[in-house]
């Protein structure tokens, strides 16, 4: 299967949306909307603060595209394109790549 490259515009935009959901899982409001070391507690019933969380959230949302970043990593790891090795839970090639890249070496 063959997608368009995340950017690094695509791949930062994904991190800080990632980085925000998980504060707002820990009951925090995200870093970026507070200032230096002080830290604000989530309070999903507060209307105001909700929607402020929400429409920071959507501002970073909108500086790329994060499809383009979480299709792309699918992609790499679906064991039909045999690019990574299913059986690593590292991020390494396929035994057959790596196969064909140890064939490709020049010997001493």
């Amino acid at each position: 299967m063959k997608m368009a490259r995340a950017s690094e515009q695509d791949l930062e935009c994904a991190n800080q949306v990632a980085s925000c959901l998980d504060q707002l899982i820990d009951g925090y409001v995200p870093e970026c909307m507070t200032t230096g070391d002080d830290f604000e507690w989530l309070d999903v019933d507060d209307a105001e603060q909700c929607q402020r969380v929400l429409l920071k959230l959507i501002e970073i949302a909108k500086g790329g595209s994060m499809s383009r970043a979480t299709f792309g990593m699918a992609v790499l790891l679906d064991p039909r394109n045999k690019i990574l090795d299913p059986a690593d839970d590292c991020l390494a090639l396929h035994p057959t790549l790596a196969g064909l890249l140890n064939n490709l070496a020049p010997t001493p």
